[in-house]
């Protein structure tokens, strides 16, 4: 009986130590306002909220990023929730400062979405992307994605300035290399052959699932 009791609080512990590991995301109300900036892409570490960037960081083009704004706003206009769409003309700002007269990003993209007469503002930033080289058998890089999505919060829920708020972070990342086999042959999988748009499309879905954002 007391080897019983023992592994119990031992199982007990595991649960629990769990639990608290669990990422916490708040479900939003469906009546909130969710602004949405257009992708971006920091190129200096004034502009990050979080992560780095890469040594040798490959720019996106604008007429990508505008693919992407359309991707990102099919998507999101399936969950069924009230957006607001800024557009790039809307990020030509300087950084904003805070209540503290601080310069500070989060504050920044928190008067962007006060200003629309959002709750909060969704930031998709991207940090490394590269398409694939090479078709087929003949692919010589695989492509390479890692972007950043954040749920910004208007409202400081502990200072209640407009600051803002991190709610949430959704990062994805996609980066693998071409291996070779003991024959000196390329070694390239299914997911090697895939495009930088399909992981693009994988990171949003993953950010709708992690936020919440789908309404049942």
């Amino acid at each position: 009986m007391k080897k019983f009791f023992l592994l119990l609080s031992f199982f007990l512990l595991l649960y629990a130590q769990a639990c608290t590991k669990q990422d916490f995301v708040l479900i939003i109300p469906a009546p909130v306002k969710i602004a949405v900036a257009p992708y971006n892409q920091p190129t200096n570490s004034n502009q990050l909220l979080a992560g780095y960037i890469p040594n040798e960081q490959s720019l996106v083009d604008n007429a990508t990023l505008a693919k992407y704004d359309t991707i990102l706003k099919q998507k999101l206009d399936k969950t069924h929730r009230n957006y607001i769409f800024l557009t790039q003309n809307d990020l030509n700002i300087t950084i904003q400062k805070d209540t503290k007269n601080r310069p500070n990003v989060l504050a920044t993209w928190a008067k962007l979405a006060q200003k629309v007469g959002a709750d909060y503002i969704l930031v998709p930033q991207i940090l490394e992307h590269q398409e694939k080289k090479g078709k087929d058998r003949d692919v010589t890089m695989p492509a390479r994605l890692i972007t950043d999505y954040y749920l910004i919060k208007v409202v400081h829920p502990e200072t209640q300035t407009n600051d803002g708020f991190l709610q949430a972070r959704s990062h994805y990342k996609e980066i693998s290399y071409i291996k070779v086999n003991v024959s000196g042959e390329d070694e390239i999988t299914p997911r090697q052959h895939k495009n930088i748009i399909e992981f693009v499309q994988e990171s949003i879905n993953k950010m709708i699932y992690e936020f919440h954002l789908t309404i049942n």
